[in-house]
């Protein structure tokens, strides 16, 4: 009796303390994406009111605000997928306790497991493809359209109209140079790997 009772002492507590990660994560993916919403929002009227201005703006100045904020924009979408990989982590162990006291099943040893390998061995539940999905269906994949366009459409009128000089390269480089060092600090990013196989359980996918 007092080896259950401590069983499920420390069962509370971890589950606890899970859901307060869990809630931290999803409250920090919700933040980064309306950053990013708003930060959208506030390029498209500097971009719009530079196009309506009676004013001529050149359009250096009208890429360097695209590219700026789509940089940016870079670093809010790099942002929420490491929030949603970890509410998919914390979820997917307090999952397993909430079916344990209600089936008994997974067992102890099995949510140990699930505790050294996600939580001490700071390991992931889900891929980079889901992460990267789960970023885009939120509203990113139409930002980064949206944005595309546009840059295409001013580096276009750029080469029109013979003002590719060496800031338009610099501009460019720069904001490429930041993406990939974006991309580079994702990808190495230890606590976004998954486990070995034989580590592994199958993996229930945070909607």
């Amino acid at each position: 009796m007092a080896a259950n009772e401590r069983n499920e002492d420390w069962i509370s507590d971890y589950y606890n303390k899970l859901i307060s990660e869990q809630n931290f994560s999803r409250s920090r993916r919700d933040t980064v994406t309306n950053w990013g919403l708003t930060l959208f929002l506030a390029v498209i009227a500097a971009y719009g009111a530079s196009v309506t201005s009676s004013v001529e703006i050149s359009h250096f100045w009208r890429l360097s605000v695209l590219l700026v904020g789509f940089g940016l924009l870079v670093r809010f979408f790099s942002q929420g997928m490491i929030a949603y990989a970890f509410h998919a982590k914390w979820r997917y162990i307090a999952n397993s306790i909430e079916l344990h006291r209600a089936y008994a099943s997974p067992t102890l040893d099995e949510i140990r497991r699930n505790m050294k390998t996600y939580d001490h061995g700071k390991r992931t539940t889900v891929s980079r493809r889901h992460m990267l999905w789960s970023q885009l269906r939120a509203g990113f994949l139409f930002i980064f359209s949206v944005l595309l366009i546009l840059i295409a459409v001013e580096l276009v009128q750029v080469y029109q109209l013979g003002q590719w000089t060496w800031e338009v390269w610099a501009l460019i480089m720069g904001i490429a140079v930041y993406i990939l060092w974006e991309i580079s600090i994702f990808v190495d990013y230890g606590q976004l790997k998954r486990p070995p196989e034989s580590e592994q359980t199958p993996p229930r996918i945070v909607r």
